[in-house]
Parts: structure tokens; C-alpha cells; sequence
């Protein structure tokens, strides 16, 4: 089959490769969409140290959907999840004991024991464990399955971020993460403010139903912000950027018992100052949040499925797998919003 390979920093191949083959409990995929990942372009980059800590060349991707067409040996309770051949299916690659010391208390996404059992999305096939799959409703594409992982990680930073009816919640930053986000918390009833330096993400946020957005390019964020507020600051805020500057803002963003999240990791990782007291006196409560358990990849397929989140039009670009490398290179400018690899095209 054909499959992208790593090779390096902006070394990206297609190649020929051995077609995977099924395991005991195990599922072939015949693999119909793949979204490109920040991480994936971090790799791809060179800007987190040894590539994510993986051998290469090696086959990246995470977020991919596609269609079952071959079962390995069934056993257990593997021969009762009902997925069989020809069943629409996402792969949610984080594999969890259930047995680790956070596993039983409830913290998954920490498993000390994880496995990274589906991976290698840019490829026109793909392996995954039964237990990791969850079969698509009908109306639900390939392309918006793709999105349950990223999502699966927004509801988790999401939830780490209390919010009210009628709070005030801004957010620093409108890629397809900040978008999610704006669409997760304007399902809690949140008043919208979203910052972002280019105009044609502010214009998507407002589509999506942002009530102020802020143009960093030419204004003031921390300013404008406690403008649209009356002084006060935004009771939330969700730093979806990895970069200092965001980092900054979102805290003097906050309100008095304001909450602020970093949601995004800083590559190469960065040191940043601040002063102390801005989080004692203000009283900020300053969260983190970091991948998925497997019930929030099950809670975002639902709000995909009934359209409470509409990841649609977060979909900017498309390129079948010959051209996976010009998706990285898009999406590493900045340009558009998601791109989406479609390996079944040809």
C-alpha cells in the first residue's frame, strides 16, 4: 500500500509499504480520512525534540476514520463489540490499561501504561484494536469523524474551565482548536470574545457565533477585551495558542476569580515570566489540560453527530495522499484552517 514516511525535519514521502495485517482482535481499515494535527506538524517541523520520542521513518497521523474490511481472529470480548466488515469507524489511538494507579481513579488520560495503538493515518490502510473504534452514524462523513479526537481533547481542556451561564469567556487564538472551543462553550451559554491576529479566522469565529472578536494584528487584545466588559476582564479564558505572547494575554485577560486555561503545549518549550500577584490578587484559578480519556472521544463523536459542534466548516483544504506533504506544508503557515488527507481518493 501506499503510506507517508517521515524521514525527518520537512522530509515527508510517500512510499510503498507492506500491507498491514490484522491481529487477534484486531480490525484492517481501509483508511478514508486524516486530519492534519499540530503535533503532526511539530514532527514534521523538527520542533519537538526527537520527533515525539519515535523511531523513523515512521508513518504519522492520529485523526482518521475509514471502513472495516477485514477482521483478524476474534476472542474474548473483543467477538462481542458487533463491529464487523464493511461498518463505517473512527480509531481512538489512546489504548488504556484500566488498571494503573490513574486509570482507577478515573484519570485516563494519564494511563502509566498507555499504548499507541492506532496510528499511521496517512496511509491508505491502517490497524486498530475492536475495543478502539466507534461505529459512525450514517449521516456522520469520514471527514467529521476525523475531528473526534481533536475534539475529544477540547472537551477535556473545556471541562477543566468552569464557566456560567452569561460568563464572559474569551479565547486567544481561532484555529480549528479555538473554534472548537468557542462552539463548546457556547453550548454552556457563554458570552464570546475571540482574539486572533488574522482577519479571515475572526470572520469564521463570528460565523460560528463569536459576539465580539478582537483583531490582535491592530489592536490592544488585553485592552479590547476588558473594553467589551466593562473593565472587568473575561471571567474565562482558554489559551489555544502555544506561544508566550498568548500565554501572557490570557492571563491579564482574566477577571478577579477569573479561570484560565493553557490549552496548548509551547514548542520549543519556552520559559515565562510573570508576576505572581497577578494570580493572588486576582484570585485567577490557572488550569492545564492535556489530551483525552475514552469517554470524551465517545462525547465528541455525539456532538458531532447531533451537530452541536459543526466541524464542517472547519475543513479549509483537501488533498489526496500524494499530496500529504503540501497539507503539512499548509498547515505549518497558518494558511486555511483544517487539512484534511483523503487516502481513499487515490
Amino acid at each position: 500500500m501506499k503510506a507517508a514516511r517521515l524521514y525527518g525535519t520537512r522530509d515527508l514521502r510517500v512510499e510503498e509499504v507492506e500491507d498491514p495485517v490484522p491481529g487477534p482482535g484486531q480490525a484492517l481499515i481501509r483508511i478514508h480520512a486524516c486530519g492534519v494535527c499540530p503535533s503532526d506538524i511539530r514532527s514534521y517541523l523538527g520542533t519537538r525534540a526527537g520527533t515525539g520520542g519515535m523511531h523513523l521513518p515512521r508513518t504519522p497521523g492520529h485523526e482518521w476514520a475509514g471502513v472495516v474490511v477485514a477482521l483478524g481472529p476474534l476472542e474474548g470480548p473483543e467477538a462481542e463489540l458487533g463491529i464487523g466488515v464493511g461498518d463505517r469507524v473512527v480509531a481512538d489511538w489512546r489504548y488504556v490499561c484500566g488498571r494503573c494507579y490513574q486509570c482507577r481513579r478515573g484519570v485516563f488520560n494519564y494511563c502509566e501504561h498507555l499504548q499507541r495503538a492506532v496510528r499511521g493515518g496517512f496511509a491508505e490502510y491502517g490497524v486498530a484494536p475492536l475495543s478502539q473504534l466507534r461505529k459512525l452514524p450514517d449521516h456522520v462523513s469520514f471527514e467529521e469523524a476525523a475531528f473526534c479526537e481533536p475534539l475529544a481533547c477540547v472537551i477535556n481542556g473545556n471541562e477543566m474551565t468552569p464557566m456560567r451561564l452569561g460568563d464572559d469567556v474569551a479565547i486567544v487564538g481561532a484555529g480549528p482548536i479555538g473554534l472548537l472551543h468557542l462552539q463548546l462553550a457556547r453550548s454552556r451559554g457563554a458570552r464570546l470574545i475571540v482574539s486572533d491576529p488574522l482577519p479571515a479566522r475572526l470572520e469564521m469565529a463570528r460565523s460560528l457565533g463569536a459576539h465580539d472578536v478582537v483583531d490582535a494584528s491592530a489592536t490592544d487584545a488585553v485592552a479590547r477585551v476588558k473594553e467589551l466588559t466593562g473593565g472587568r476582564g473575561a471571567d474565562a479564558v482558554i489559551v489555544a495558542v502555544g506561544a508566550g505572547e498568548a500565554i501572557r494575554q490570557g492571563l491579564q485577560m482574566a477577571a478577579i476569580n477569573g479561570r484560565v486555561n493553557f490549552f496548548a503545549g509551547t514548542y520549543p518549550p519556552i520559559e515565562l515570566p510573570f508576576d505572581p500577584n497577578l494570580v493572588h490578587y486576582r484570585q485567577l484559578l490557572v488550569t492545564g489540560s492535556h489530551d483525552f480519556t475514552p469517554h470524551h472521544f465517545s462525547t465528541a463523536l455525539k456532538l458531532i453527530q447531533y451537530r452541536i459542534v459543526d466541524v464542517r466548516p472547519l475543513i479549509s483544504h483537501r488533498f489526496n495522499l500524494d499530496e500529504v506533504r503540501d497539507a503539512f506544508e499548509l498547515a505549518a503557515s497558518r494558511a486555511g484552517l483544517k487539512s484534511m488527507v483523503l487516502p481513499a481518493q487515490g
